[in-house]
């Protein structure tokens, strides 16, 4: 197995960070513009497995998408797609995954949605039972609950559903998403609504190209009939607000100042709030709107806080690295949501920090971090990105730390180390037999 060793920062640093585009945006404008007549040029999309397991997707449909060095171009669109038989292979995205379940319900075609073994842990239930409230005719291959899936509807009908919200917002944005091809929808809110910005970054998507979402506070979700998709020509992608969260957890570990250009200080990623966490625990945030940009300096003494992560369950690793360095505890709540992830990012962070001598304890939906006296470990990523880069932060404070699989990033980051390296963070791939 490969690993790559970190070599920490000799002293501070100043750096402008440019970080390349959201994950989240990017997939939703590619699933937008294929419901959009025209061509569409999606400038600064992310460039990883997870989107080009969607572009890939789409073009078995029989979408025609060109690539250039900065954008993706959309020319096609569902009506390009025929009335065959299809096996699409989503890989391990579950974005990508879940956004093409709806999509491939209003589609021709009999249509096999299948991925990697680790993502048929993942569950699928809650998305498949709204489906079908919406005359979606779905057939599970293997595990009830999970894919592989069989889809044989390609329209669906208008009206009234409901979907068990604590689970995942994914559910919701990929039914949202699928509206304008519907007719009118209101999707009622079972239990609280999870993950909330990510709500916010679809309704803000969809209003770009010109669909209006009617948010109830988290409750109920209409979209009135007779909308349609309207072409931007050109839809720019914003930088990944998560991705941010690594280079500010750096500048707050080494009391550097690291400022993340073109992320807006009013974007509706919620993970934008990481810096915000930061300035609660010690650091100097300073956000500038005219400019698009955030900056973070750290301080001498990082101090544990509280804080409630629903809306932000990409955030735990990371928030527990930075913890695992402050005086007193830190302790986040809400986060069951975070368990069904790539891996379980409460139980999964636990068993690395245990190795770097890092007291910790979790709950169902708790996870709390007793700070220390960190030491280097060889960290174990289990399939998942969000574990490579948030613990490959501590290797910028301190020495002996490793981080095997390290092409996992590429799922959500390919370009992680080189940026790493960028703002001093040196690491050496080494292959472990």
């Amino acid at each position: 197995m490969q690993s790559i060793i970190l070599y920490p920062l000799k002293e501070s640093v100043t750096k402008e960070v440019r970080l390349p585009g959201c994950i989240g945006y990017t997939i939703r404008a590619l699933a937008i513009s294929a419901m959009t007549k025209g061509s569409v040029r999606i400038r600064n999309p992310l460039k990883s497995d997870d989107t080009y397991a969607m572009v890939t997707a789409l073009r078995e449909l029989g979408i025609m998408i060109d690539e250039e060095k900065d954008c993706f171009i959309v020319h096609g669109d569902i009506s390009d797609i025929q009335d065959k038989e299809y096996e699409i292979t989503i890989g391990l995205s579950g974005r990508s995954a879940r956004t093409l379940l709806a999509f491939l319900s209003v589609v021709p075609g009999t249509k096999i949605l299948t991925c990697k073994d680790p993502f048929k842990k993942r569950p699928i239930e809650d998305l498949v039972t709204g489906l079908t409230q919406m005359g979606a005719q779905i057939t599970y291959l293997e595990k009830e609950g999970h894919l592989p899936v069989k889809i044989n509807s390609s329209k669906l009908s208008s009206g009234h559903i409901s979907m068990n919200g604590t689970m995942s917002s994914q559910y919701f944005s990929a039914i949202m998403m699928i509206a304008p091809l519907v007719g009118e929808i209101t999707i009622d809110v079972l239990g609280e609504q999870s993950s909330k910005p990510f709500i916010d970054m679809t309704i803000a998507i969809m209003e770009e190209f010109g669909v209006q979402v009617i948010n109830n506070e988290y409750k109920q979700y209409t979209m009135a009939a007779g909308q349609v998709y309207h072409n931007p020509k050109n839809y720019i992608v914003e930088p990944e607000a998560t991705s941010a969260s690594y280079f500010f957890a750096i500048a707050a570990l080494t009391k550097s100042t690291i400022r993340v250009q073109y992320l807006h200080p009013h974007s509706a990623q919620g993970d934008k709030a990481f810096a915000d966490m930061l300035g609660q625990m010690g650091c100097v945030v300073k956000k500038n709107e005219a400019e698009k940009w955030i900056e973070v300096t750290g301080t001498d003494t990082l101090t544990g806080i509280t804080v409630n992560l629903n809306a932000t369950p990409d955030l735990v690793p990371t928030l527990a690295v930075v913890a695992a360095f402050a005086k007193e505890k830190t302790v986040m709540t809400g986060i069951a949501h975070a368990r069904v992830k790539e891996t379980d990012r409460i139980a999964s962070p636990q068993k690395e920090l245990a190795k770097m001598n890092i007291t910790t304890e979790a709950t169902e939906d708790t996870f709390t971090v007793y700070g220390g006296v960190p030491k280097g470990a060889t960290i174990q990523t289990y399939h998942d990105h969000r574990m490579a880069m948030a613990f490959a932060v501590a290797g910028a404070k301190i020495r002996d730390m490793s981080i095997e699989d390290p092409e996992v990033v590429s799922k959500s980051f390919p370009t992680f180390w080189e940026k790493l390296a960028g703002v001093g963070v040196s690491n050496e791939r080494k292959n472990e037999k």
